[in-house]
């Protein structure tokens, strides 16, 4: 499944290769709520760049429309320390709490969201294993510690060490997995909230339903409906114009971004621009467009943008050897979610807002 922005390895053409899916996990912990009211929009100043530059402006009118997804799950572990002897941890509580983040775009003014499926639904692999082991490792250690009194006492870093390679065996289980969106500055403007579960209700809404969606393994797109009304909406271009050489523009919350956790921070958008390297296939008959440039963990599910600020991609993994440095990352072709807006009958027409 490539690496989703969270790390799996897969042996391809007779070379591994990682295969990052572009979602990015957190250690930030809210509580997904319902949403109230319709949002009202806020300026937040001065659009960014030249607005005399038609492909700047086209941009800046997109950027309201691009939200971020959190994605949450508990999961629990059940160690097997002798061939007779499991523990689930942790031993207190219904489990722990994962927390993963991307990036979507309203495509309707109704709360349509196009975003890449792992975001949304969230592959149970390497993905989730890892921080799932990190977070019960100190459970873990403690519990050998005093059960077992090794000498000397193992330490957490040892036991996240043994937990992944499978030294100390393991088995994972996730409960079911929920989204919530919020809202970008570009919408909003800046926030008074110092925390994520503080952000006003009228800025997020939880995910209410998978629309439509073409799993990870096929082409990792998903439309998802959040209860979000007359919003800004960005239109979906025809990805088979698309060539070597064009510039997109790519709009997200990269992990690295994130340089405090407070919401105005965390919900204020990175554009970048991408260059478009090749037009490929995939082995399941997907197409999916190689591009240079900076793409990030949290950028998954992100819109690329042509010169016109319409989604002709959508930002979904990483291919990168352990032999040799960088990686190359690859969007969703816009087409395929032209599929599912088309199956679906959405009415994508712009609302008042947008056409404000």
């Amino acid at each position: 499944m490539y690496t989703r922005m969270s790390n799996s390895i897969a042996l391809q053409q007779q070379r591994w290769l990682l295969h990052t899916l572009l979602a990015f996990g957190m250690v930030f912990f809210f509580t997904i709520g319902v949403a109230g009211n319709t949002p009202v929009a806020h300026a937040s100043g001065t659009p960014g760049g030249n607005v005399t530059d038609p492909v700047v402006r086209a941009i800046d009118i997109a950027k309201p429309a691009v939200v971020r997804i959190y994605t949450q799950l508990n999961a629990q572990l059940s160690v097997h320390f002798l061939l007779t002897k499991s523990v689930t941890f942790p031993q207190i509580g219904s489990g722990y709490l994962l927390t993963f983040s991307g990036s979507g775009t309203l495509i309707s003014a109704h709360g349509d969201i196009l975003t890449a499926d792992h975001v949304v639904n969230l592959p149970h692999d390497q993905q989730l294993s890892q921080p799932l082991d990190m977070q019960a490792a100190p459970d873990v250690a403690n519990y050998i510690n005093q059960n077992l009194k090794p000498n000397p006492p193992v330490t957490q870093d040892q036991v996240t060490q043994e937990l992944t390679s499978g030294q100390l065996p393991s088995d994972p289980s996730y409960g079911t997995s929920q989204s919530v969106v919020f809202l970008s500055t570009d919408y909003t403007g800046p926030l008074d909230a110092s925390t994520l579960n503080s952000v006003p209700q009228q800025f997020q809404a939880p995910v209410d339903r998978i629309e439509a969606e073409s799993a990870v393994n096929q082409n990792d797109v998903a439309i998802v409906h959040a209860s979000l009304n007359d919003m800004a909406s960005v239109q979906l271009g025809d990805s088979s114009s698309v060539q070597q050489q064009d510039m997109l523009t790519i709009i997200g919350f990269p992990g690295n971004g994130d340089v405090s956790t407070l919401p105005t921070n965390l919900l204020t958008s990175s554009v970048n621009q991408i260059t478009v390297s090749s037009i490929k296939t995939t082995d399941q008959g997907a197409q999916v467009i190689q591009v240079g440039g900076n793409v990030e963990h949290g950028d998954s599910g992100g819109p690329a943008l042509d010169s016109n600020g319409n989604v002709v991609g959508i930002v979904s993994f990483l291919l990168a050897s352990p032999d040799s440095p960088g990686s190359t990352a690859f969007l969703q072709a816009s087409n395929s979610a032209r599929k599912l807006v088309q199956s679906l009958h959405l009415d994508t027409t712009p609302g008042p807002f947008e056409k404000a």
